[in-house]
């Protein structure tokens, strides 16, 4: 059995409602798919996306699972659910209604180490336009973006990436004031 954490987000409304009650909606189905077990949920975020902050704020949960999948069965399963709750791809990293990004399977470095490498090292307008044509773990931006970190280090905040050899936390606390600033935890007021 593997142990896995997910970010799920989303700045649109869907069919099943504002991106707070898709996003729980979604869980909800995760959870409830027998191959998954023993699931935690982090607290909710709030943030401003982290290329255009004129677009509408995103909601961010992470989550925490063990299931005897593996990464390309899991990939097919969160892809179905993205598409099934208004996921659209017309181009790179714009608004979506559910997105669910697969950020680490136990240690495992996939599909690769030269990979992994490849798109870890990836200038920042070649990220904009290139789509990996197959499933990265750990996720390659992962030590960069806040609305990952955060729900990680409620989650599992001694997890070791198994290429920079940093902890979770260590990885937090590196980014820039202003990142750590841009996101707020959700409580039930603001929901």
């Amino acid at each position: 059995m593997s142990n896995y954490v997910a970010v799920l987000g989303s700045n649109l409304p869907s069919e099943f409602g504002d991106s707070f009650e898709t996003l729980k909606k979604c869980i909800y189905e995760i959870k409830t798919y027998f191959p998954i077990k023993s699931l935690l949920e982090s607290n909710w975020y709030i943030s401003s996306s982290f290329l255009d902050e004129k677009e509408p704020r995103y909601v961010n949960v992470g989550i925490r699972f063990s299931t005897d999948l593996n990464p390309k069965e899991l990939i097919k399963f969160t892809s179905g659910l993205e598409n099934k709750y208004g996921r659209t791809r017309k181009r790179r990293w714009e608004s979506r209604s559910c997105d669910i990004d697969i950020l680490l399977c136990d240690q495992q470095i996939l599909p690769s180490r030269d990979y992994f490498v490849k798109w870890l090292k990836l200038d920042f307008l070649d990220q904009i336009k290139l789509v990996p044509d197959e499933l990265i773990i750990p996720h390659p931006r992962l030590q960069e973006r806040t609305f990952f970190l955060k729900p990680l280090n409620d989650l599992q905040p001694d997890w070791i990436h198994p290429f920079l050899k940093l902890k979770a936390k260590e990885m937090l606390d590196s980014l820039p004031l202003n990142e750590i600033h841009n996101i707020k935890e959700l409580n039930a007021k603001n929901r």
